[in-house]
């Protein structure tokens, strides 16, 4: 029953969306229970990662670093903390603590490995995914580009109209 609600929550990962249940079974079974107590630090901004936090129970909370404009935000039962972490080698850029005691599914970076090797489509899959985010990125850039290219057109003409 449990590994059915891991399972479950996997699927609803955009990450692990559109893999079979054999293939997110796989995963589930890969990972390793973890529990945080309250207050604890699950991921730490500085420290390098291997392993993502897929939370089961619980709640935890990010905690940006003081300037960095970020504000504290919520994670419940279904969110992964750190997820670039099972697929790269990668820093962690944002705390994370457990706001009431999580017990988490660990997925370590290694253990991944070993279920792509297993099953290439997996790997494949993980692929497909960070295109099409790095696709979606691309495009929101350039959206934030054509509007600072409007407002320095918009501030060029306010100045010339002053002058």
């Amino acid at each position: 029953m449990m590994l059915e609600t891991n399972i479950e929550l996997l699927g609803c990962v955009p990450i692990f969306q559109g893999l079979t249940q054999d293939q997110l079974s796989a995963i589930a079974n890969k990972g390793r229970k973890t529990y945080v107590s309250e207050g604890a630090t699950i991921v730490r901004a500085g420290d390098k990662g291997d392993t993502a936090y897929l939370i089961l129970t619980g709640l935890a909370i990010t905690d940006p670093q003081d300037g960095s404009g970020l504000i504290a935000d919520t994670l419940d039962p279904g969110t992964l903390v750190g997820e670039l972490a099972m697929l790269v080698e990668t820093t962690h850029t944002l705390t994370v603590k457990a706001k009431a005691r999580v017990r988490a599914l660990a997925l370590e970076r290694a253990d991944l490995y070993q279920v792509m090797e297993a099953d290439p489509s997996i790997a494949h899959h993980f692929a497909e995914k960070l295109v099409d985010r790095l696709i979606m990125l691309g495009s929101e850039l350039r959206q934030v580009d054509t509007q600072f290219a409007a407002l320095e057109l918009s501030l060029d003409h306010r100045i010339a109209m002053a002058g």
